[in-house]
């Protein structure tokens, strides 16, 4: 009796050491082999041990994952749901990290990432906590808009970010006058507080959008969607590999001094900076690349007359119709 027990604690520890192995990263079997460590084991023993830890990963652990021929390694996806927990205080900290790493902080999508890796790692009713402290701090830091997220919604958008899979999710864009939601297919990619916008939002890759007669009409573009326009979130069985990758366009706009003092500018979520080039002025020229002209043009809009967009072409025929129709609306108003 005494050898079966010592004999079920030693599956154990090997499971948990190619689980542990499986979430730092994608690995080969002689990887998981090396982490799991079968002493004296030789073939065909080990080949037969070897796929029956994996069984059990699954049975066990409720691990899934993948394998990829072209590159013979494993991709762990996800473990069973909740299986580990923090203290209050732990949790405090983890609150206080997601507001403090927004956009424009140091290493802000590394950390974010982070985070949600461990969130993901939390149950359901801990990840409630969590949304509850934050909101605390939001209230507590001074909350810049009125809405209300609901608590299943960003548990259920962190599990298909934890998981990478293909979500469903309906939406109420203020772009319709109707105001009606509809059903968006969506890759989700990341989740971010904007301090220029003063809300949270996904980041997703929207493969179409359903109309009211829940015809496709196909869309292919990343898109910010605010969290608080989100009613309902589907977590469909598709999972995920890498991010679309999409033409990026150019982006060159100038700061003025007073607002790019010693060379330092601001990083916005959506634009990637390229290269900046300070000014005897003391503006700095900035050149980068955006997935979204509409979106970065009026992140750059806050900025007011100290910011001068100069290109690529889609950039400034946008900034330039958004200022005019800015123009048009007060020469009425005096008129």
């Amino acid at each position: 009796m005494s050898h079966a027990r010592e004999s079920s604690a030693a599956i154990i520890r090997r499971c948990l050491a190619m689980l542990r192995r499986l979430q730092r990263g994608p690995a080969t079997r002689a990887a998981l082999i090396a982490a799991a460590g079968y002493e004296d084991t030789v073939e065909p023993a080990l080949t037969k041990r070897f796929e029956a830890d994996k069984r059990r990963l699954t049975a066990l652990f409720g691990a899934e994952w993948r394998y990829h021929k072209a590159t013979g390694a494993y991709e762990w996806l996800e473990a069973w749901e909740g299986w580990c927990d923090l203290p209050d205080t732990a949790l405090e900290a983890l609150a206080f990290l997601q507001k403090t790493f927004e956009p424009g902080a140091p290493m802000a999508d590394e950390v974010q990432n982070f985070l949600g890796t461990l969130v993901g790692y939390l149950p359901p009713e801990r990840r409630g906590d969590l949304l509850r402290l934050r909101t605390a701090l939001e209230v507590q830091w001074g909350q810049q808009d009125d809405d209300v997220i609901d608590a299943t919604v960003e548990a259920n958008l962190q599990r298909a970010l934890q998981q990478r899979r293909l979500i469903a999710m309906t939406y109420s864009s203020p772009e319709r006058a109707d105001g009606r939601p509809l059903r968006h297919i969506v890759e989700p990619w990341a989740l971010a507080y904007m301090a220029v916008w003063g809300h949270y939002y996904l980041r997703g890759y929207c493969r179409y959008i359903e109309d009211e007669m829940h015809r496709p009409i196909p869309q292919r573009r990343y898109i910010y969607y605010r969290l608080g326009r989100i009613h309902a979130v589907e977590l469909l069985p598709e999972k995920l590999s890498a991010p679309p990758t999409v033409f990026p366009k150019p982006l060159r706009y100038r700061l003025a001094a007073r607002i790019a003092r010693q060379g330092n500018v601001t990083r916005h979520a959506g634009i990637r900076i390229l290269h900046t080039e300070a000014q005897d002025d003391g503006s700095v020229i900035v050149d980068a690349e955006t997935d979204d002209v509409w979106w970065a043009v009026r992140t750059l809009l806050h900025y007011g007359a100290n910011c001068e967009v100069l290109g690529g072409p889609e950039a400034l025929a946008e900034m330039r119709q958004t200022v005019e129709a800015m123009a048009a609306v007060y020469e009425k108003g005096t008129g």
